[in-house]
This record gives C-alpha cells, structure tokens and sequence, in this order.
C-alpha cells in the first residue's frame, strides 16, 4: 500500500455514512440520520445550509461531520467558521421531531424499515424517549463536532484542542489518511485529534438525571413566570388528572407529560408541557402510527378542532409537535373547551 489522496471529497463521505467507525473515539457505534442535512438560519426552518454528515450515538448525542479534503485550501480557519456556524443555528432552530424525520427519510430512500434499523441500533431503548433525549441534547448544545480529513494541518489541530478545552460541545479532527494498493483497494487509517483528558473528564457522561418531583420541576423552569404561566401549569395538571391521566416528569426531564392507558393495556402521550417556550404540545411525533390515528385526515380533524379553541398552532405537521402557549389555560372558560376536546381525542385514540 502507498500514501494517496482521495479523488473527490464525495468518495470520503460516502465511506464515512457507510462506515462510522472511523470516526469514532469512545462514542460507540454511530447511527447516520442524514447526509447533506440541511441547516435553517432563522425561524420559518428553510435551510440555508448542508451539513455533511449528522449522526447520533447510542447514548442519544447528535454528532456533526464536516470533511474536506487536503487540497482543499479552506481546511484551516474557514471550515472551523463553518461547522460552528451549522452548530450554532442548528441549536438555535431545529425543530423538535425534525431529525427523526430525517432518519426515517434516509431508511425511506436505502429501501430499508426505520424502526427496524432504529431498534437493532437502540435495543431495549424506547424510540420515542431516545428520540425526545436526542432533541433536548441537540437544543442544549449537547453535541459532538468532528473535522474530518485526509491531512489535519497544524493550525487546525491547535484549534481543535483548544475549542474542545474551552466549550460544552465536544470537538475534534479526524485525520482519515488514505492508501491505495494493487487491483483498485485501499486503506484508511484514522486518526483521531483534539479529545485532551482533561476536556475528555469535563464532559464524560454523568449517567442519568437525579430524580426531580414534579413540584421541583416546576419551580424549576417556571418559579419565576409571569402569574398567568404559572396558572396555566396547575391548570393543564388538573385538567389531566380530572380526565384520567397521569402528569407526571420523564427521565429527560424536559417536559411534564399526560400519560394515559389505550384499550392494549399500552400507555401513550397525547400532550406535553414542555419547559422551552412554556408551551403544551399535541404530540402527534409519538400518535401518528397508533392504529386509530394513521390516517391524516384523522390527525388534521383533531388538529382542527384544537386550533379553533386555541387559536394558531406553533405548527400544521401531523407528525410533530403542534403547541400553545400555556398560558392560555389560566382561562376557565379555555381548560374547559380544552377539557372537551381532549376527552373526545382519547376516545379517538383508544
């Protein structure tokens, strides 16, 4: 085998989606959600930009690749701009529900079944609680970078440890040198720069949450809302229970779900108080394939009906999370339209 170069950066991302493992260091095996991911830079999430590669591991953090080649003259300062620019704006705006949709679209276009792939990757791990867990690290800036190329020059090594000593995220080059042998193989060789022990220990995972009751949890994240927040919050508890369900604080702990029991003997969750934005979301990202409501037209009926008690909804995807804010339940006369409507929803969905 003889040193090489690869002969375009395509080559390079395909054997990267094909093959994580080259770039990975302590993170376990990679899942791929999506290659040329698009990244929106504003609000309305029309994509701006394409991220090479995002993948997640098992443990539920998204992880960013950006790769060039050697030859490629903005491989010091101006890639290091870039990945950070996607980082940025990708945390600022993703969507809840978005990169799921997106890993199920890549499965979709490999002729392959997405919760197939998504269970051999998990195990025992339920989707829609890996999935929430990927979400909330990915809106935390719980994520990993990672430079990608056949030669790391100097300068953009000495950059990559000192971002990864300095920031939450995890950062780092993966130098990918290429040999190329008789009859068209070749051989890649990895290696990996930046993860410094110290920045390793900082943030090596602490393992789960400690547990948090609800009263905590509200104090929390809503202690120091305005009163008509924090009346929405006892109103949106009662009117759970009143019907039958339980509101209580997942091992995330980014929401307060409404957790009720389907005529299978299987808990679901239609609502959820979620602590970013103070909003209450119709979680149709964890509905959608439960027998009763496949049908879109289904969805978009009960979509409807809330709309016009609630006014606008944060969004019309009937595979996402349309939300309101929470303080619109410190009105009576709203917890109880509300109260009809989701009474009629679970005898839907049931």
């Amino acid at each position: 085998m003889t040193p090489s170069a690869p002969e375009n950066e395509d080559r390079m991302q395909a054997l990267v989606a094909r093959y994580p493992e080259l770039i990975t260091d302590g993170d376990g095996d990679l899942l791929l959600i999506r290659r040329e991911q698009s990244i929106a830079d504003g609000e309305d999430g029309s994509g701006r930009w394409s991220l090479d590669h995002l993948f997640v591991t098992r443990d539920a953090v998204p992880v960013l690749v950006e790769l060039k080649r050697a030859v490629d003259t903005r491989l010091r300062r101006e890639v290091v701009g870039q990945l950070l620019d996607y980082a940025a704006n990708a945390t600022a705006y993703w969507q809840a529900g978005r990169i799921a949709d997106s890993f199920a679209k890549t499965a979709a276009d490999a002729g392959e079944d997405a919760e197939a792939v998504l269970r051999e990757f998990i195990g025992d791990q339920d989707a829609a609680v890996f999935w929430t867990q990927v979400d909330a690290n990915f809106k935390a800036g719980r994520i990993k970078l990672v430079f990608v190329a056949d030669e790391i020059p100097r300068e953009l090594a000495r950059i990559v440890e000192f971002l990864n000593d300095q920031m939450r995220a995890d950062v780092r080059a993966v130098e990918l040198r290429w040999f190329a042998g008789d009859g068209g193989f070749i051989t890649l060789s990895p290696r990996v720069i930046g993860e410094t022990e110290r920045a390793a220990v900082a943030k090596r995972p602490s393992g789960t949450l400690q547990a948090i009751s609800r009263e905590e949890w509200l104090e929390k994240h809503f202690g120091s809302a305005s009163e008509p927040v924090k009346a929405g919050t006892r109103a949106f508890i009662s009117l759970v229970e009143r019907v039958g369900g339980e509101a209580g604080v997942p091992s995330t702990q980014g929401s307060i779900y409404a957790g009720f029991t389907g005529n299978d003997g299987k808990a679901f969750y239609p609502l959820h108080l979620f602590k970013d934005g103070g909003v209450i979301s119709f979680s149709l990202r964890y509905l959608h394939k439960r027998p009763a409501l496949r049908d879109e037209n289904v969805r978009m009926q009960l979509l409807n009906r809330l709309a016009e008690i609630v006014g606008p909804l944060s969004t019309t995807n009937l595979q996402g999370y349309p939300s309101f804010k929470v303080g619109l339940l410190a009105d009576p006369i709203m917890v109880s339209r509300v109260e009809k409507w989701l009474v009629s929803t679970l005898e839907s969905i049931r």
